[in-house]
């Protein structure tokens, strides 16, 4: 069971995330999107990934811009292990998933859908032809896209898509250490994603994440896999 853990922002929480049983870390690199307290500087950035590729650790860059030249760039950039699709106004294309082999030929396109109804499952279905894989997330605002809303939605509908998408799938959307386990044995996803349920925020958007809680939450992820045989 993979275990994704967003939004890092420092050196040190990055490490200890991953010392925690992280398989893929996500942050959000300096762009034109999300909430300014997020943004990681591209120095930071750099060092945070090597570190991460040193100790098999999938990294995970967020793009909460809507501009694709924008999120081009900094995949040629950064050549992170993912690209992850998040914002609120773009959306992947066979063009974009092309052009991103292009400039970045071993980082791989993850693309969030937000689950509101059952038309999610034709959405997803829509982006699985041409994407490696797909987030499944609650949520929609303009400064953090889709996601980072810390609520849960119909699970009904994720283990329906999971049934129908021939590509990983990774499920997100108010998960923490009290719920992952009922989520994998419920959506039996490729992985597990949390943000909110694993983090301190402070005001003026500041936050850091709850090591504590991140490794309750992989170690749960892993225990309720297991239990399952996934």
């Amino acid at each position: 069971m993979i275990k994704q853990i967003y939004s890092l922002i420092q050196y040190d929480e990055s490490v200890k995330t991953m010392e925690a049983g992280a398989n893929n870390i996500g942050l959000v690199p300096m762009q034109n999107g999300g909430v300014p307290a997020h943004r990681v500087p591209l120095d930071r950035v750099h060092k945070i990934f090597n570190e991460a590729k040193k100790r098999g650790v999938n990294s995970v860059a967020i793009m909460l811009t809507n501009d694709p030249e924008e999120m081009l760039q900094l995949a040629e950039e950064i050549q992170p292990d993912i690209l992850h699709i998040a914002g609120d106004g773009y959306a992947a294309t066979p063009a974009f998933a092309k052009r991103l082999k292009e400039v970045a030929p071993d980082t791989d396109l993850m693309q969030a859908v937000l689950i509101d109804n059952e038309s999610a499952i034709d959405r997803a279905k829509h982006f699985a032809p041409f994407v490696d894989y797909l987030l499944l997330d609650s949520g929609l605002a303009p400064d953090t896209g889709i996601g980072a809303s810390g609520q849960t939605h119909d699970w009904n509908i994720d283990a329906q898509i999971v049934k129908e998408v021939d590509i990983p799938v990774i499920e997100a959307g108010g998960l923490g250490p009290d719920n992952v386990a009922d989520a994998i044995k419920k959506i039996k996803p490729y992985g597990v994603d949390s943000l909110t349920k694993t983090s301190i925020k402070y005001e003026g958007g500041n936050m850091e994440k709850d090591i504590d809680k991140v490794r309750l939450f992989c170690q749960r992820a892993d225990e309720a896999a297991k239990e399952i045989g996934l």
